[in-house]
């Protein structure tokens, strides 16, 4: 774990979630984050273990719970109408960030094809990417698997209409929170992303580094997008200021909220609904940040060159068929649902959740939620790199000295100029997307402007920490 403000603290408070959750809360913390070794193959019952077998190739950034449950379901799904099991095998290179640069990179070695069949999870950015680059080749889907899908969602996209990528789920982002842990503290529950910086929340959020977490990258983009540049950034500066350290993984921003080693943070909702759903919704809470967020699709594509083509389109039409989608919603043992884990994700067939009442693990119907943010998601994939840069110089590789800076001036006056000092974009978002477009994709330049930003930044938070 990265060194953090709150490792300066008293004993006290590092120790916090021991003495707020008690003994008895502790067994349920580990599950939802670290699972069982996976099976050799997650084929379900004997029957279809004794049948031929066929190979899948899956890069995949979902958790292996994920993994288990679609490949012995897609497995049964195969059995008795095609006469044959299948064996995924799953390539897990790390995060969202991680596995499209990988792509990227085996793309550039071997133009007509990567040995993968298809690429599932991350969200939606990756596909587009692909799709701008050629990697993704169009999917025949049987007629009629779309009909329950709807074309869009709030003015996104849930499928190329050329077929080269499809959602299989949603998602949402907003708000995590420990609810005794707010108590014990005499705060409030976040109920917008502003609340995340509020002063008195300071070394008390959690948060992932954007560099490595696709969705957390998301996250904050929403939050430059919903409230506009200049007062996005001072909210991201305000949280960033108050962040307790910034891990690698998503995932460990729940870990550290369901542990009460922080009050709040930011989290996609599959995260946050399993630990809520483990714990308790006596001890943590989840909140969509009404209007302030946007749902987004989850993908899958096929990529150009697949060596098992038509495989491949199977297992993109069981995903997107009510069987597949069947996985996300219910709860383990529910007939058509999952086997072992409650998957928690928001199907695309609308109201299909509603229609098994207490069998679904999460009853909200994102077809309902009416957000207001006017999301342009062509800019976020245009400034993708040098936000994740931006905020790693500013705010990740700076921390200690920007903690330092926030204890001074978050005391001050509002109208105080060095509060503004602090928390003011360094650059226009014209002079960003510029850059952007221009200058970042020249290894050098990009690596002397982030190593200026990063110097220019320590040495402004520095002399505010001072009173300067």
């Amino acid at each position: 774990m990265p060194q953090h403000a709150g490792d300066r603290l008293p004993a006290w408070r590092r120790h916090l979630g021991e003495a707020v959750l008690g003994v008895a809360f502790a067994g349920v913390l580990g599950l939802p984050f670290v699972l069982r070794p996976r099976h050799e193959q997650a084929v379900a019952g004997e029957a279809s273990r004794q049948l031929p077998e066929r190979a899948l190739a899956v890069l995949s950034v979902h958790s292996e719970t994920i993994r288990r449950e679609f490949e012995r379901a897609f497995s049964r799904w195969t059995a008795p109408t095609h006469g044959y099991a299948v064996r995924v095998d799953w390539l897990d290179v790390g995060g969202t960030t991680q596995a499209v640069r990988y792509v990227e990179d085996q793309f550039e070695r071997n133009p007509e094809g990567i040995g993968v069949d298809l690429f599932f999870g991350g969200g939606a950015d990756p596909y587009l990417r692909f799709e701008q680059l050629g990697y993704l080749e169009a999917c025949r889907i049987s007629p009629g698997v779309l009909e329950a899908i709807p074309p869009s969602l709030a003015g996104t996209e849930l499928y190329d209409p050329e077929m080269r990528w499809f959602g299989t789920c949603l998602a949402g982002f907003g708000l995590m929170f420990n609810r005794p842990v707010l108590d014990f503290l005499s705060l409030a529950e976040p109920a917008t992303w502003a609340d995340l910086g509020r002063p008195e929340y300071f070394t008390w959020v959690a948060s992932a580094d954007p560099r490595h977490s696709g969705s957390i990258q998301m996250a904050y983009e929403i939050i430059l997008q919903a409230y506009g540049w200049q007062e996005g950034w001072r909210h991201v500066m305000r949280i960033g200021a108050n962040c307790r350290g910034f891990s690698r993984e998503a995932s460990q921003v729940p870990a550290d909220v369901s542990a009460g080693e922080a009050a709040c943070g930011m989290a996609i909702d599959f995260y946050a609904l399993r630990a809520v759903a483990e714990a308790g919704e006596d001890r943590l809470g989840f909140v969509l940040p009404r209007p302030l967020t946007v749902i987004n699709p989850d993908g899958i594509g096929m990529f150009k060159g697949a060596p098992h083509r038509e495989l491949a389109e199977m297992f993109v039409e069981f995903v997107l068929s009510e069987a597949g989608q069947k996985l996300w919603a219910l709860k383990p043992g529910v007939p058509g649902g999952p086997t072992e884990f409650a998957l928690y994700r928001l199907p695309l067939i609308p109201g299909l959740a509603a229609r098994y009442g207490e069998g679904a693990a999460t009853t909200f119907d994102p077809f309902t939620f009416k957000g207001k943010v006017d999301f342009d998601l062509e800019k976020k994939n245009v400034r993708r790199r040098i936000m994740s840069d931006l905020f790693g110089a500013l705010v990740v590789d700076t921390h200690e000295e920007l903690a330092a800076a926030w204890t001074v001036v978050r005391q001050l006056a509002a109208d105080d100029p060095r509060r503004e000092q602090l928390l003011a974009p360094p650059v226009s978002e014209e002079e960003l997307l510029r850059l952007a477009e221009q200058g970042w994709d020249d290894p050098e330049f990009r690596a002397d402007t982030v190593a200026a930003w990063s110097r220019e930044a320590r040495g402004r938070y520095r002399r505010l920490a001072e009173g300067r």
